[in-house]
């Protein structure tokens, strides 16, 4: 039975709790607050794009945790934006729908039970017609968000990771982590997602290891460093990026490590890596790689309040939503 869009459907209501409802401090009439125009998805009819919160870190195995603030701060950062984007020319106060589905209840103490759930509910809310976004909590959640397409999805997929890290580890210690998504979806047993459409963007520093870096030439992948896109480019990047993960697919996954970022302008997470991007490159390369018609669905991770003694890296974090919800009203209009 097909699901009504932007309704909760009926087998996952239990695993997750609406969120508090998104507070507007000053009304402007001339503005048009971020939060104004996100509707509560049990309250909704229609959703172009559903944002779904996942409060849970427990797959982080180095550095402090935190990220499982990340869906409370990045969502009440979002009430500080205004709907429109004059770099992009972009409104989103109208001609689009957003719902926001609340939280997916976690475990905790038990991984595999959380990714389960994570699983079950973005897999309904894709197959109803809505592209979600979710917003977490540590990087090993891309492993349910992702596989959450693929099982709504016909066809083999393209998975683009704009991160610092590889992230396509063996567990450790037989655990799984958020250094293991990638291999997960890449080694799953549904073989949707081929090497050859799986990008790694944005890799740094001294904090990767060359044994995964061949693993991942060896299969195909295309990887795109962040000097890479410091001397050649944002528009370049995104362009190889895209060209890689559509080639041949039905659908398209992009995940945002807020970690990608240069620890200098975003310390608010487990894993700051110094010589990663700047704000403005991540935040074009969101718009350009969401715009394509062909994404289903995202994950913005790793942002941790607890840990960002300025805020800016939330903030950062609340301007990668929105900029995937200006670059989804564009790819509707195209």
């Amino acid at each position: 039975m097909t699901q009504q869009h932007g309704v909760v459907p009926a087998g996952v209501r239990d695993l997750v709790s609406p969120y508090g409802g998104y507070r507007v401090d000053i009304e402007d009439e001339y503005d048009t607050n971020v939060g104004e125009m996100i509707e509560a998805a049990t309250e909704a009819d229609h959703a172009d794009v559903g944002i779904v919160g996942i409060p849970f870190d427990a797959g982080c195995v180095a550095g402090p945790r935190g990220s499982r603030a990340g869906p409370t701060g990045v969502r009440e950062k979002l009430t500080h934006g205004t709907c429109y984007n004059p770099e992009i020319e972009v409104d989103i106060s109208e001609g689009i729908d957003v719902a926001d589905y609340g939280n997916v209840d976690a475990e905790q103490t038990d991984l595999p039970a959380t990714h389960d759930r994570v699983e079950r509910v973005l897999t309904a809310i894709t197959r109803s017609g809505v592209v979600p976004f979710s917003i977490g909590g540590d990087h090993s959640l891309t492993y349910p968000t992702a596989k959450a397409m693929m099982n709504a999805v016909d066809g083999q997929v393209g998975v683009i990771n704009v991160d610092a890290h590889h992230d396509v580890r063996h567990s450790h210690g037989g655990e799984l982590s958020a250094g293991t998504p990638f291999r997960r979806l890449l080694e799953d047993d549904a073989g949707q997602l081929d090497g050859e459409n799986f990008v790694e963007l944005g890799l740094s520093g001294w904090h990767n290891s060359q044994y995964y870096l061949d693993w991942v030439h060896d299969i195909g992948a295309t990887v795109i460093t962040a000097r890479d896109v410091h001397k050649g480019g944002v528009d370049d990047a995104a362009t190889r990026a895209l060209s890689a993960a559509t080639d041949g697919t039905e659908a398209v996954f992009v995940s945002f490590d807020i970690d990608v970022l240069d620890a200098g302008v975003a310390s608010g997470t487990c894993a700051p890596s110094p010589g990663g991007l700047l704000p403005w490159q991540l935040l074009e390369l969101v718009f350009q790689l969401s715009r394509d018609d062909r994404v289903r669905g995202g994950d913005l991770m790793e942002v941790a309040p607890p840990l960002d003694s300025t805020g800016a890296t939330t903030a950062i974090g609340a301007a990668v939503v929105t900029q995937f919800l200006g670059a989804r009203k564009v790819a509707a209009a195209e």
